[in-house]
């Protein structure tokens, strides 16, 4: 589930021009890394609260990702 994750992250970028890959691969990515989060939790159900934050690192890059993918057209976009 991180590898799908990283590589949809990977992919939005060289497709970024079509302006609807962050509205569409963005949610999928935050949802794909949820559901990493969630069942890492559910193995290790003992884990640390740095283990916890570790385990969301897929969520956590992939909302950031899609935060600067919407910035970067918004600042960039000319009509």
């Amino acid at each position: 589930m991180y590898l799908l994750t990283y590589l949809l992250i990977l992919l939005s970028y060289p497709l970024i021009f079509l302006m609807i890959t962050p509205f569409i691969l963005g949610p999928v990515t935050i949802y794909l890394g949820f559901r990493a989060w969630r069942n890492k939790l559910r193995n290790q159900p003992g884990a640390s609260g740095l283990g916890k934050l570790w385990a969301a690192n897929a969520m956590l890059i992939a909302t950031a990702s899609m935060i600067f993918q919407i910035y970067f057209i918004n600042t960039q976009y000319r009509a």
